[in-house]
């Protein structure tokens, strides 16, 4: 089964995440912490959830600092393709090792360009384990269409679910 966090922009998608896995204190997985200044994104970073490790994720163009191997670009925001990969293989041995759910947080246009985690989604997806998935309401129908995705539950922002 795969669960579905869904809501806007700034709908508390990966607070909703993070809590399900504090609440039920199984699987493993990746949320996207941001990072403000002032009123403006800097920067996310993947948090590993069992372990509260963080890795430099995306980060504003106009904020770059450092030099890091750039992944992929979605407007403003710069993909760190080593963060990428170790998010991928940790994902991957959580495939192999049978850990659920697997959370992963903010699937998105990149996913559905081929992109970012694009082959490990298909991996997580193709393993038949329970997943918890968060994305923009208006790409639900597009990620689960492109993913084949076929027993899933929509947690809205209210908490209302949809089954299917």
């Amino acid at each position: 089964m795969v669960k579905i966090l869904t809501g806007k922009i700034n709908s508390m998608k990966t607070q909703r995440m993070l809590d399900l896995y504090k609440r039920d204190r199984r699987g493993d997985g990746f949320i996207s912490i941001k990072h403000l200044i002032k009123d403006k994104v800097h920067s996310y970073e993947a948090m590993r959830l069992s372990t509260g490790e963080r890795l430099p994720f995306i980060i504003r163009d106009e904020f770059v600092y450092q030099e890091f191997s750039i992944s992929c670009q979605i407007g403003p925001y710069l993909f760190n393709q080593a963060t990428i990969d170790k998010v991928t293989e940790a994902i991957s041995i959580m495939v192999n090792d049978k850990i659920s759910p697997i959370y992963l947080d903010e699937i998105g246009l990149l996913e559905l360009e081929g992109k970012c985690f694009d082959h490990i989604l298909r991996k997580m997806v193709a393993s038949k384990l329970d997943l918890v998935l968060s994305m923009r309401v208006s790409l639900v129908e597009a990620i689960i269409n492109k993913y084949q995705i076929d027993e899933y539950e929509i947690i809205h922002k209210e908490g209302e679910t949809d089954d299917r």
